[in-house]
């Protein structure tokens, strides 16, 4: 059987306030203790090909449980699932049907073994929403790996049966009521993570799985789950580890590969979606701390060696820190307030809806592409005679033809050299049209340091004069020039 369903997760001080809602109060809750063990090779093989086994104590009875790779957008996750009966509490692979067992071909399960445990106390209800049924699930608990524990709060909305639209409509219904975040990641993934299975890092970008026989209102919801599902996938590690600037700067790719398919759905002769309004607000937000860490970790290092004597003296680089940790924690606020959770859920409850555009996917990618081709050559025009406000359109411009290209990639897979060729100078042109953004975007950080203490007047002031002084060093130049002799992977493929 296939499981669909969305996890929210939420403090244990809001807990009560949940049980109240009136969706909930008026039911009758079951609430058991589960106690599961999650069973891998020493090899930890099951956790590298994306599967969970493990066996579940729920109440007397004992359950073992097989699940695929999970495929997760947004707070959306579905997955194929096996779930049957056991005599003890000892596994018994025999148990699983065909199908089930296919995905352990290869491996050795005769040396399985516990890897962690979950341990916690769950109320369900059972919710009727006009043709859909739900489980709502209250975890409450803690996740348990080599003597050490992390705690678990969480709400799971389960489909029984009907649409799944119901689940977002009936998540949004207890979000205005409880202040809930999003939580991309299963229990197991936590549980691997604090057994030391895997260091978590940034999420990066997922190639969309795009059947060549999707028409392309088939395939916009799908480009547009796989900027979703990166964008929220680096959620827990911006709030948790704010300091490893890879969670930001990949939060903020899957954002802006969101926002450059929510754009396609004007070639789809939809308007653009009204949440991609609040992406852009969010963006602004993201974009300010991103300003700061650049200037902190990169550009102003680089300037302190160029100044010589006297040596810039650290109350400049305390400042800086400073302002850095202000605009984090705004962003932070920012992803963590239940106006992004309600954001997340909206966008994926209207990834559910079915777009008529009937149009081969390879005609209208190829479309799509060429009209923001061709806009972008004209944006480009005399390229050295460009100031730098009209360059930074040029950039945002590149930028969100790099990454309609890179999501629609699957689509030329057929002329892939070409296509990469194609997306490698797009990328360096980006990257040095990002490089001369970050320098003004540092002339301005500084400049906004005149209402500081006068020692760091002084020096933002000698900082500034470097960067006044700096001259262009043509990269950008030739990067436009290359980019410009790239051959359009689309026109190749459309040709044939």
């Amino acid at each position: 059987m296939n499981e669909i369903e969305l996890k929210l997760s939420l403090r244990p001080g809001q807990i009560a306030r949940l049980r109240r809602h009136p969706l909930l109060a008026a039911g009758r809750p079951v609430s058991r203790r589960l106690y599961s063990i999650y069973l891998d090779t020493p090899e930890r093989d099951l956790q590298r090909r994306g599967i969970t086994l493990r066996v579940r104590r729920a109440g007397r009875r004992w359950l073992q449980t097989l699940k695929a790779e999970a495929i997760s957008v947004g707070a959306l996750t579905q997955r194929a699932e096996w779930e049957m009966p056991l005599p003890g509490g000892s596994h018994d692979l025999s148990r699983f049907p065909p199908q089930a067992l296919d995905l352990l071909q290869g491996l050795d399960m005769s040396r399985i073994g516990p890897v962690f445990v979950t341990d916690f106390r769950r109320t369900a209800w059972v919710v009727h929403l006009r043709e859909t049924v739900m489980e709502v699930a209250l975890d409450r608990g803690e996740i348990r790996a080599d003597g050490q524990g992390v705690p678990l709060a969480e709400l799971e909305i389960e489909l029984r049966s009907g649409p799944p639209r119901a689940l977002f409509d009936l998540a949004l219904t207890l979000l205005a009521h409880v202040p809930m975040g999003v939580e991309p990641r299963s229990k197991a993934a936590r549980g691997y993570a604090l057994a030391g299975v895997f260091v978590p890092g940034p999420v990066q970008a997922m190639v969309p799985v795009l059947d060549q026989a999707l028409t392309a209102g088939q395939a916009w919801p799908l480009l547009a789950g796989v900027g979703l599902a990166q964008m929220v996938g680096n959620v827990p590690g911006f709030l948790g580890r704010p300091q490893d600037i890879g969670y930001l700067h990949q939060l903020r790719v899957g954002l802006r590969r969101l926002r450059g398919v929510a754009d396609l759905a004007k070639d789809l002769g939809a308007v653009t979606p009204a949440w991609d309004r609040d992406l852009k607000a969010l963006m602004s937000t993201l974009n300010a701390a991103r300003d700061w860490d650049v200037f902190l970790q990169e550009t102003l290092p680089r300037l302190s060696t160029r100044l010589g004597a006297p040596a810039l003296p650290p109350a400049l680089h305390r400042h800086c820190a400073r302002m850095a940790d202000t605009a984090r924690r705004r962003a932070q606020g920012a992803v963590a307030d239940g106006a992004f959770t309600r954001l997340v859920l909206e966008i994926g409850r209207d990834l559910l809806e079915v777009r008529e555009d009937a149009a081969p996917l390879e005609v209208w990618a190829a479309a799509c592409l060429e009209t923001r081709w061709r806009a972008l050559r004209k944006r480009g025009r005399d390229f050295a005679g460009l100031d730098g406000a009209r360059r930074h359109r040029l950039r945002i411009a590149a930028k969100r033809l790099r990454y309609i290209a890179d999501v629609l990639r699957p689509v030329f897979e057929k002329t892939q050299a070409s296509t990469d060729d194609f997306l490698d100078k797009l990328g360096r042109l980006q990257n040095r049209l990002g490089a001369e953004r970050d320098r003004v975007m540092a002339a301005q950080l500084l400049e906004g340091m005149r209402h500081a203490a006068p020692a760091i007047r002084f020096d933002a002031g000698r900082l500034a004069g470097l960067l006044a002084t700096r001259k262009s060093d043509g990269k950008a130049e030739k990067a436009w020039a290359a980019w410009m002799r790239a051959r359009p992977c689309w026109r190749l493929r459309t040709r044939r």
